[in-house]
């Protein structure tokens, strides 16, 4: 596991930002976290946008984000883009640990890579393999599939919004 602060360079990072923060980006409403197979309880949703998925761009909006796997790339070996999702949670005025899990699951998805991008600086966050990374803006978390991980929810900004990217 590994962070970067300032992943981005700050105009980049702005322009996006000023995107995922706006009253009329279309994020989805999701009854769960986990997936549509899971139980969980009525607090765990969230509102998601799927930039990439299953080897397509999924939304007109992609072509603006993909410049971020280009600068993973500068410190990673990228070979596949999997997935390129956005993340908003919204302040429910309590702290809410989603459920824990894994983005991949089976043998052969170990060596996956993720990275979760954080947008808004909060006291929400991500526990990865039983440590806490709290949401700081422009700060990149990465970390390999095979660890569980779980997000948790802010108290002290409307949203928390992440950007969460798997690779190969």
């Amino acid at each position: 596991m590994k962070t970067y602060k300032d992943f981005l360079p700050s105009i980049f990072f702005r322009r996006l930002e000023t995107i995922v923060s706006a009253n009329n980006f279309p994020y989805y409403f999701q009854q769960t976290t986990l997936g549509k197979d899971k139980k969980e309880s009525l607090d765990n949703f969230m509102f998601t946008h799927v930039l990439f998925n299953d080897g397509k761009e999924r939304s007109d909006w992609f072509k603006i984000f993909e410049p971020i796997i280009y600068f993973i790339s500068e410190k990673y070996e990228v070979n596949e883009l999997l997935r390129m999702k956005l993340n908003l949670y919204t302040n429910q005025h309590k702290k809410i640990n989603h459920g824990s899990h894994k983005d991949y699951e089976g043998p052969l998805k170990l060596d996956i890579k993720l990275g979760l991008l954080n947008f808004i600086t909060c006291n929400g966050g991500t526990k990865i393999n039983k440590k806490l990374f709290n949401s700081n803006s422009n700060e990149l978390i990465v970390f390999d599939n095979k660890f569980k991980h779980y997000g948790i929810t802010q108290t002290d900004t409307p949203t928390r919004i992440n950007l969460n990217i798997a690779w190969k």
